[in-house]
């Protein structure tokens, strides 16, 4: 139902169009990718529909930016009437202040000679790249892509639910590439064979005797069996806190000493080793030569 409006939008203005729909899709995907501006995607738009046709542009896009950014006129009335309502509370407490003895002195409210807030309308900001705003791609930024694509392809549009897998996706992708550039630069442990946990201890020196005796089964999924259990056969109670200090101080004593300085800054070297080490992180070969082209830039080339 959500995306009703905007489809009825975009079959009318599909209709006017006719066959330079495809161009008109053209500069929209240019506007997303940033080599347009909004005013010049709207300039651009209006070559293409007779001055009778525009509003069929101006309804769609106004309908595709209250469903991507979810700016609708509702916030914005709710934001005036916030503001009015306290404008009206201030006053009243000025003339119940005014009633009062004089010789009481009440500070001055700043909040009354503010003016008043109320949220951008649609489209007000220029769209950003999420690398731009050094934030993760977010619902909007997403569903908007993915509704672009989709009527490329013939389709009505994309469900809300797709573009949430998108958003959790990217962000086990990112904590894959900082898993293994912090595995990378310490020390850390294995369990099961494929769960890491402890990244940044200390690792073992393998020169030192007593460092065979670090290695613990239990973190092979293998349980102790409790030997002193005559009747019943049962796994051996967790150590206690004493215990893991022991183990964790005898894990440090015959840990190797690390005196290179670490700032905890990761650098643009440390990734670049990373993904050349690791080249399983990016699965896509085309996304792992450009972005490895782009490391390798920025280390030759500081200024870029």
């Amino acid at each position: 139902m959500a995306l009703e409006p905007l489809n009825v939008a975009r079959r009318k203005l599909n209709e006017v169009l006719g066959d330079k729909s495809t161009k008109y899709f053209s500069h929209m995907k240019q506007w997303f990718r940033m080599k347009l501006t909004k005013e010049e995607f709207d300039t651009e738009a209006r070559k293409l529909l007779f001055p009778e046709q525009v509003h069929h542009h101006n309804e769609f896009l106004l309908a595709l930016l209250n469903k991507v950014e979810g700016l609708a006129e509702a916030s914005i009335s709710i934001a005036q009437e916030k503001a009015s309502s306290h404008n009206r509370n201030s006053r009243k407490h000025k003339r119940n202040s005014r009633t009062s003895e004089k010789s009481n002195f009440e500070p001055v409210d700043l909040l009354e000679y503010l003016p008043p807030s109320s949220p951008p309308g649609a489209g007000s900001d220029g769209v950003k790249y999420a690398a731009q705003e050094i934030f993760l791609p977010d619902h909007a930024l997403v569903v908007g892509r993915f509704m672009l694509a989709a009527w490329e392809l013939g389709l009505e549009g994309a469900d809300d639910d797709a573009a949430d897998v998108i958003v959790v996706a990217v962000q086990h992708f990112l904590k894959n590439v900082l898993t293994a550039v912090l595995a990378q630069r310490k020390g850390y442990k294995m369990h099961n064979k494929r769960f890491m946990y402890d990244i940044g201890g200390d690792m073992p020196n393998m020169w030192l005797r007593n460092s065979a005796k670090l290695y613990d089964p239990q973190t092979e999924g293998r349980v102790n069996v409790d030997e002193g259990m005559t009747d019943l056969l049962g796994p051996r109670c967790p150590p206690t806190i004493d215990e893991m200090e022991h183990a964790a101080a005898f894990e440090i004593a015959c840990s190797e000493a690390n005196n290179e300085p670490n700032d905890d800054v990761l650098t643009i070297d440390e990734f670049y080793n990373t993904l050349l080490t690791h080249k399983n992180i990016i699965s896509c070969h085309s996304v792992y030569a450009i972005n490895m082209e782009r490391l390798a830039t920025m280390l030759n080339h500081p200024s870029v």
